[in-house]
């Protein structure tokens, strides 16, 4: 981003891009936890006229499974399913996270998990299937093979995951990869290990789960909500 800011805290429109993601959850559910690390008291400010969210400090970024585990310990007890955002997608929509809760809960699946198909799909996790079109498990960028990388069905970060399962394949994660971190996309592994293959939720709309991570995807986001 070419900032020294955390990149949650970029503004699209005005808005740091957090407030956009924060105000999707919450338009569909009454509990909504914030993981915070980096800049974190500065993150909490951006969030202030919120006050039911929670807070998990992250004291360490280890990876996204990590985020989640860190979480964990903020989620109410009771919880059946819980929804995974990126703080960096501030395009998605209220609509879109109701629709993949009625997804997952129609397919009676342990995970969901949404997708959607890129021309040019570098930097993003590809989503690698079985002759059947199960979905075995997610690779990322950094650890794909070339054929692999050809793949242009990528994982959004959006996932609907029952909690349960949740905290059982997060206490199975390991960091044993390129980026030596706790990767939340090998839950998508476990969950075809078992027998129980994550459910493919298609967004047709990219532009709406993908990522901001430099400044012209910045301006490409203001630029779509205008």
């Amino acid at each position: 981003m070419k900032s020294h800011q955390a990149k949650v805290l970029h503004q699209v429109r005005g808005i740091p891009m957090i407030r956009y993601v924060v105000e999707a959850a919450m338009g569909v559910v009454d509990d909504v936890v914030v993981v915070i690390g980096h800049q974190g008291a500065r993150v909490r400010k951006a969030l202030r006229r919120y006050p039911s969210l929670r807070f998990a400090l992250q004291k360490e970024q280890l990876g996204t499974g990590h985020a989640a585990m860190i979480a964990m310990q903020e989620i109410p007890a009771g919880t059946r399913d819980a929804v995974i955002l990126c703080g960096d997608t501030p395009l998605i929509r209220a609509e879109t996270v109701r629709a993949l809760i009625g997804a997952h809960r129609a397919w009676k699946t342990d995970l969901t998990l949404a997708t959607t198909r890129l021309e040019r799909p570098f930097g993003y996790g590809r989503v690698v299937t079985d002759e059947q079109g199960r979905i075995v498990r997610i690779v990322e960028e950094s650890d794909a093979s070339e054929a692999e990388k050809e793949i242009t069905t990528v994982n959004t970060g959006t996932y609907c995951v029952n909690i349960d399962f949740l905290k059982e394949s997060l206490s199975d994660l390991n960091d044993d990869n390129a980026q030596g971190e706790f990767y939340l996309t090998d839950v998508v592994g476990r969950a075809y290990r078992t027998g129980r293959p994550a459910a493919n939720f298609k967004i047709h709309e990219s532009l709406q789960v993908l990522g901001v991570n430099t400044v012209d995807e910045l301006a490409r986001a203001e630029a779509f909500l205008r």
